[in-house]
């Protein structure tokens, strides 16, 4: 599968926050739009792609060059020397490129589409035979700037009107298409008619009966047209970096509100997902050791670090989504740290227990609380092993197990200077949390 990626414009409407470089080019949470078109492209399955340019062209074309090498992507450059007639004219300059038959994703650089729609158009467009089919978006939050935005009239599944001028309409254009060649006649014919948009050539489509269209379904998309419309596209890559089903009591209502704010940041300063984890589990380490200590006021710094830890656990996971960073090697490093965090967190408190009561039996609860901080991750792991599938991730037992839920009531446990007490509780949980998941397994 190939992408064709319209990059030629110049911006006019966000040249006054960018200055004269090529709009492509503007950054957003740590990289530019082009690059988010070709990485959320590439997460859909593309492994080629055709991209114009026109707009300061020797600019953009060192530039994707260096994304190619990068990326270790398939990328042809395409002049279109008459951009400034209309973005159809840059549609159809990819015309020799592309066999007779042969399907593409057409995508403007301008767009942030979420791969899930890219996947949708893929899975949809291989049943067409020809003309082009539109991810649209039916549903609409207030935010959208319906009055810029091209509009869609929809009959069954084709679409019957489209533009901007569009009065009544059912849904907005996201500028995702799934193509055949068969766009290109339509495009030289608006051509003819003195249209050289690619909104004309979609008219053309449109009147042959040869558009159709996917919904959204809730997917994120934003054009980025002006600085308002950048801040939007922001706000909307943060609000959809994580699910709700995923976090943890604490998580919801508190981690990710930080971590989201300290991930905006973090993206734009380039920072890797690796480096944060590290960040996070030497806070750990470091509060490990101090709650060794007896003083109170060692024990609650100790508290805030790991609190503070829990929040970055959050963001090493978001930046590597917002900059596509995600591996399998991320993951298990991640999860390999928070381990040997734990461990340490929980050898940390029990010997200042210790050191305080003497005897065994702070050491044998504290080591039953600390099997209690491993065995989660070890019991969900072992599920997916057995069963060919991960083990549900909703209700109250998969959040009691959540390590924000544990590192929190430590952190409270440490502002009450009673940070055995709560990490015996903390193991509590953990334990009445894998019971649940072997219950759950068990009716399984």
């Amino acid at each position: 599968m190939k992408a064709v990626i319209l990059a030629a414009g110049e911006g006019r409407r966000i040249k006054p926050h960018i200055g004269n470089a090529p709009k492509p080019l503007t950054k957003l949470l740590g990289l530019t739009l082009i690059e988010r078109a070709i990485l959320s492209a590439r997460e859909a399955g593309v492994t080629e792609f055709l991209v114009v340019v026109g707009y300061k062209k020797k600019i953009m074309t060192s530039y994707l060059r260096k994304l190619e090498r990068r990326y270790r992507l398939t990328i042809r450059v395409v002049e279109n020397n008459d951009w400034t007639l209309g973005n159809g004219s840059s549609a159809l300059a990819v015309s020799p490129y592309l066999k007779e038959d042969e399907p593409f994703l057409l995508l403007m650089s301008d767009h942030i589409v979420a791969p899930g729609i890219l996947k949708k158009l893929i899975a949809r467009g291989k049943r067409l035979r020809n003309g082009c089919l539109l991810a649209v978006d039916l549903n609409w939050d207030k935010e959208k700037d319906t009055e810029e935005a091209t509009k869609v009239r929809i009959e069954g599944e084709r679409l019957v009107a489209i533009g901007k001028e569009l009065s009544s309409f059912d849904g907005l254009d996201t500028g995702a298409f799934f193509c055949f060649p068969t766009l290109f006649p339509a495009l030289r014919a608006s051509a003819k008619e003195g249209d050289y948009t690619l909104t004309g050539g979609i008219r053309k489509l449109v009147e042959r009966g040869n558009m159709f269209f996917i919904p959204t379904e809730g997917l994120f998309w934003q054009d980025v047209d002006t600085k308002e419309d950048l801040k939007k596209a922001k706000r909307i890559l943060l609000s959809h970096i994580s699910s709700k089903d995923e976090d943890g009591f604490v998580s919801q209502y508190l981690n990710r509100r930080l971590s989201r704010f300290l991930s905006s940041y973090l993206a734009d300063w380039g920072i890797l997902p690796n480096l944060i984890t590290v960040t996070s589990f030497l806070l750990c380490i470091i509060g490990g050791f101090l709650f060794t200590r007896s003083s109170y006021s060692y024990i609650l710094l100790a508290g805030i670090l790991i609190q503070f830890a829990s929040v970055l656990d959050g963001c090493d996971g978001e930046v590597a989504r917002l900059t596509f960073k995600c591996s399998p090697f991320g993951g298990w490093f991640d999860t390999v740290t928070d381990r040997y965090a734990d461990i340490v967190i929980a050898l940390g408190i029990t010997y200042s227990a210790w050191q305080a009561a003497s005897g065994s039996v702070p050491w044998i609860l504290g080591t039953i609380a600390g099997i209690g901080f491993i065995m989660p991750s070890y019991a969900k792991k072992e599920f997916a092993l057995r069963y060919h599938k991960p083990q549900p991730n909703r209700g109250l037992i998969a959040k009691l197990i959540k390590r924000d839920l544990r590192l929190f009531v430590l952190f409270v446990g440490s502002v009450l200077n009673r940070q055995f007490e709560a990490l015996l509780f903390a193991g509590a949980l953990s334990h009445i949390g894998v019971m649940g998941l072997f219950i759950s397994a068990r009716k399984d």
